[in-house]
């Protein structure tokens, strides 16, 4: 089993760290490209299980297995996980709109 150093990702953009862990786990070096469906990247339910399990504990979101496993690409889940990260924040948060 990979373990993934959580150090200084929590302040990166899911558009930075995600595509990088996804490439770890998988033992690919090359650029992902971010409009192929993930199903297609060779994931297996073991690395999905372990995507799921990093990305709630960086950004707290839920990810269905599914979602790793299927024709959503590595695109559509930065941009939700980008999304819920712009709404969490909220007018009070640090960065957040006044």
């Amino acid at each position: 089993m990979t373990t993934i150093d959580h150090t200084h990702v929590h302040a990166e953009s899911p558009g930075a760290w995600l595509p990088a862990l996804i490439g770890e786990l998988l033992g690919i070096d090359d650029e992902l490209a971010v409009d192929r469906p993930l199903g297609e990247l060779g994931i297996d339910s073991l690395t999905a299980a372990q995507l799921s399990v990093e990305v709630e504990e960086r950004t707290g979101a839920v990810i269905a297995l599914e979602r790793f496993l299927g024709d959503e690409t590595l695109d559509d889940l930065v941009r939700e996980l980008a999304a819920d990260a712009g709404a969490d924040a909220g007018p009070d948060a640090p960065g957040g709109a006044a």
